[in-house]
């Protein structure tokens, strides 16, 4: 009863979303399949691909702000497992059917595994359900949690790695039967975020609504490191000329590009403000903006340490680049915003996130050839 439940809000009431995917995972299996691309990818490689990607999905999706869904279901008499289980099965099936299935069918076609390695993508995926799961409930012991999920990831390069993870299967369960369903219940609150003060601002309010996801500064940060890594690649493979191309690719900073598509109460707040949207776009611009120069000051600053410093045309494109990616992504949200998601994770992979730094890339495409 309680997965119906889930599961409607996750697919709609018919079968349709299902078959919409299955199609287009079978579209892309096949067309790989008759291209006769062929890929040699090592079986650990393959365990880590479907189990990490499909644990990524699966912690974003329990992360979210689930709170109006699940008081409403938790303040009704309910079994303690069946609520746990159905919870779990609902948004693993999702994460599944709409992610990581894509994933393992782009691998099934373009190494063709044998029976052994399908089985151990399957096994790996679901610990990254399960496992991922009992990790989340964890919120007391979280650090614990931590330390399995790094010995699950360890596992995988074990000449036993099937029956580790087989086993892990087993004690992820045997933590879920016992798991508070109340652990699942994720509520921002207010307070974090709006807090009296005698002077209003918009960026007080944007820096305490990061503050209070903590996926967002997460995310945030990864895109430093992003930078850093990046910067060594194009000096290793001695591509200085193409330094504006990491620009681009630094400006797919989802949480920031989809604050007001991520929160109806916020849109209809900003649209309700006594000078309507104006009064929300420049400090949205700017927090962007500011954003930006950080990640590509990480960026720049590891390219000048390697080659002995920077040319002034660098910074300069920085700032450029920085302003465009700002002024492009308030433009999406304040004139596209998306409403049909069903889960954050939804959100932060909708194709709309790629269209500025896509444009950003042609730019940098130019400067380069230029």
């Amino acid at each position: 009863m309680l997965f119906n439940v889930f599961r409607r809000k996750l697919f709609g009431k018919g079968f349709e979303k299902i078959l919409k995917y299955v199609v287009i995972c079978t579209a892309v299996f096949f067309g790989l399949y008759m291209a006769e691309i062929n890929v040699t990818i090592a079986p650990f490689i393959k365990y880590l691909m479907s189990g990490s990607f499909t644990a990524g999905v699966m912690w974003h999706a329990l992360s979210s702000d689930n709170s109006a869904e699940l008081y409403g279901i938790a303040a009704l008499p309910f079994r303690k497992h069946s609520f746990t289980f159905s919870y779990i099965g609902a948004y693993g099936l999702y994460t599944i059917i709409t992610k990581s299935a894509l994933l393992i069918a782009v691998i099934l076609a373009v190494s063709v595994p044998d029976i052994t390695e399908i089985f151990g993508m399957l096994i790996c995926t679901l610990n990254g359900i399960l496992v991922t799961s009992a990790v989340y409930v964890m919120k007391k012991h979280r650090t614990l949690g931590f330390i399995w999920a790094i010995t699950s990831v360890a596992a995988v390069f074990s000449e036993y790695a099937l029956i580790l993870l087989s086993a892990n299967l087993i004690v992820a369960t045997l933590l879920l039967f016992a798991a508070s369903p109340y652990n699942f219940i994720n509520s921002f609150s207010a307070t974090a975020i709006l807090k009296s003060s005698q002077k209003h601002s918009i960026w007080k309010y944007l820096f305490r609504y990061m503050i209070a996801r903590k996926n967002y500064l997460i995310n945030t940060a990864a895109m430093w490191v992003v930078g850093i890594f990046f910067s060594f690649l194009l000096r290793e493979s001695g591509l200085d000329a193409f330094l504006p191309i990491g620009f681009a690719i630094l400006s797919i900073n989802t949480p920031l590009c989809v604050l007001i598509s991520a929160d109806s109460s916020l849109r209809e707040a900003v649209h309700f403000l006594p000078s309507g949207t104006k009064m929300f776009r420049l400090p949205y611009f700017s927090f962007i903006a500011v954003n930006n120069i950080i990640a590509y000051t990480f960026y720049l600053t590891s390219f000048g340490l390697q080659v002995g410093g920077l040319e002034p045309k660098n910074i300069l494109l920085a700032v450029i680049f920085a302003l465009l990616s700002a002024s492009g992504s308030v433009v999406m949200e304040m004139k596209f915003p998306l409403a049909e998601w069903k889960t954050e994770s939804d959100l932060w992979h909708h194709p709309r996130k790629y269209i500025v730094p896509a444009i950003l890339m042609l730019l940098a495409g130019l400067i380069c050839v230029v």
